[in-house]
């Protein structure tokens, strides 16, 4: 199998034609979230659990396809660069729809963590703000202990969010390392 190097002028159109997919199904699950908790009455209990169920499907989108087309992409890539490029992006995906999915259980139950400023009124985009700093925290295992999961559904969430993590940093090392042979043995 031939590879080539993609040159720095295309490498950010090959990036975001490769993760299109993926920014999609992040973008529309946030806006569907967004969108359906205007609507949706929060005190309903199987709202959590719906939560966890797509959030479900988007952890194993990620884990399968997406990684399998990065998988791809990193192939045509020997940039080190534009590797971390890749990982960055995907990192920031996984963690803005983890925050998003966390933003709605917030919404569901502001009793699910322990931590959040509670605001007047709910506000999306300022819980959206706090979450996300708790999921980088918790993407980044730092944990250091001021958002805390109370209920049953936000600890499974937050384990998922964990588990991605760590099937992510594998999955890197791995592919540095593919990189880094493959490069030497130019």
């Amino acid at each position: 199998m031939m590879t080539y190097k993609i040159t720095r002028s295309n490498f950010l159109k090959q990036l975001i034609k490769q993760m299109r997919s993926a920014l999609v199904l992040v973008a529309t699950v946030a806006l569907v979230y967004v969108y359906l908790m205007q609507f949706v009455d929060h005190a309903l209990s199987w709202v959590p659990y719906l939560v966890i169920f797509l959030a479900f499907i988007k952890t194993g989108y990620f884990t399968f396809f997406t990684f399998r087309q990065v998988n791809k992409s990193i192939k045509h890539c020997h940039s080190f660069g534009q590797l971390l490029w890749i990982f960055g992006l995907l990192v920031m995906l996984i963690i803005f729809s983890y925050a998003a999915d966390f933003t709605c259980l917030v919404a569901a139950n502001r009793s699910s963590f322990l931590g959040f400023k509670l605001f007047e009124s709910f506000n999306y985009f300022e819980y959206l703000f706090e979450t996300f700093y708790f999921s980088v925290v918790t993407f980044a295992a730092i944990g250091y202990g001021d958002v805390v999961p109370i209920t049953t559904p936000a600890k499974i969430l937050v384990m998922m969010e964990i588990g991605q993590s760590f099937v992510l940093i594998v999955f890197g090392l791995s592919n540095i390392n593919n990189i880094h042979t493959t490069i030497r043995n130019q």
